[in-house]
């Protein structure tokens, strides 16, 4: 079992060898001395993965399968809405906890798990616990701001870090730092009393927790979440699962060859899951209450560009709309898009659409503006 030494711990050893051997030393002569050939490098997290014992594979994927063994009981702890993706998502990302931190070079756990839902259901809680116990001291919960230094330290020197109820509020700039951060393979940062800045493996695996559901703002960048909506979590049978033992399954199907990453195939189901847990924009609603698809039954429609959307939309009401997110808002609510020549000008996409009339932003474009 290791621990960290910390500044107080140097200062007591210079202490003791002063008051009880006589030998008058400084605490910069100990660190220089620690940080030496005399005491040879240990990763902690890693030291814990190699000395689980080693279990079979295929009895682990057995048990799995009928829904028994360590991760299944610690997945059945969790009631969730989307129940038939939690045991196989949950499975894929604790081996890639175990692959991200026994790889010193890459970043192996692509994804973040968030748990949503309901205040006081254990979100964060239950997240704690992914952290085993022999491991306590190297995880972090709390907020992080990408752009703080402090933040690369988290990632180089804990298992697991916690965002706790922060997603909803990050800005776009902080949004994408944060999936940068959940990929990035090496760190940079000064340790405390360091000298010099220094590159660290990519040790942790992200979790977050998030009041409600909707956080994700931008759908290119869903992949890096894997959200769940809590339904309730049994958090005293949680507590009670030997943490060791599902990380030694985790370690036995990675060594097995376990693809613990999401394929294509995978990735876009991932979009399409993700859609329950999108921040529904002002171009969406104003998208779905002004305008509806064509039917079989009613086929008239008009053929419009996404601009003279906006410019129709802007007649009625004065909130600032975007291309960029109309055109997302449109593909998401499946208007279809085709390619159309007019007046003998070259050819340009347009929507088959149809206006609902009267527009229902008349009578209330006050609230809009």
């Amino acid at each position: 079992m290791y621990s960290k030494v910390s500044r107080y711990d140097i200062n007591t050893f210079r202490r003791e060898l002063d008051s009880e051997d006589g030998i008058i030393t400084s605490a910069d002569n100990l660190y220089s001395i620690i940080e030496s050939s005399f005491s040879p490098r240990i990763n902690p997290i890693q030291e814990y993965f190699k000395a689980l014992p080693t279990v079979d594979a295929s009895e682990v994927l057995r048990k799995i399968e009928i829904g028994q063994g360590a991760i299944a009981n610690l997945a059945s702890c969790v009631i969730v809405r989307n129940a038939e993706k939690w045991l196989p998502h949950l499975t894929k990302w604790l081996v890639a906890v175990v692959a991200n931190a026994m790889d010193n070079r890459e970043c192996r756990n692509h994804t973040c798990l968030v748990l949503t839902g309901e205040q006081g259901k254990f979100k964060t809680t239950f997240l704690d616990l992914l952290c085993p116990p022999a491991l306590h001291g190297y995880s972090y919960t709390g907020k992080i701001y990408p752009q703080e230094k402090d933040t690369l330290t988290y990632i180089g020197q804990n298992l697991i870090v916690n965002i706790d109820d922060q997603l909803k509020a990050l800005n776009k700039r902080d949004e994408n730092e944060l999936k940068n951060l959940i990929t990035c393979p090496m760190v940079k940062y000064r340790m405390p009393y360091d000298k010099y800045v220094e590159e660290h493996p990519h040790l942790a695996s992200f979790v977050a927790s998030v009041n409600g559901n909707d956080f994700l703002t931008d759908p290119t960048g869903s992949r890096r979440f894997l959200p769940f909506e809590v339904l309730a979590i049994d958090i005293e049978r949680a507590k009670g699962i030997a943490m060791d033992a599902v990380y030694n399954e985790a370690k036995a199907l990675l060594n097995a060859g376990f693809q613990y990453w999401f394929n294509d195939e995978e990735i876009t189901e991932l979009y399409k899951e993700s859609k329950d847990f999108q921040v529904q924009t002002a171009e969406m609603e104003l998208l779905l209450r002004c305008f509806e698809k064509p039917t079989e039954d009613n086929p008239h429609c008009a053929y419009m560009t996404t601009t003279e959307i906006l410019a129709y939309l802007g007649v009625y009401t004065h909130q600032p709309l975007t291309l960029k997110r109309m055109g997302e808002a449109l593909k998401r609510a499946g208007f279809e898009k085709v390619s159309k020549r007019r007046e003998g000008c070259s050819p340009v996409y347009v929507y088959k659409i149809r206006k609902i009339h009267p527009c229902p932003l008349v009578n209330s474009c006050s609230s809009l503006m």
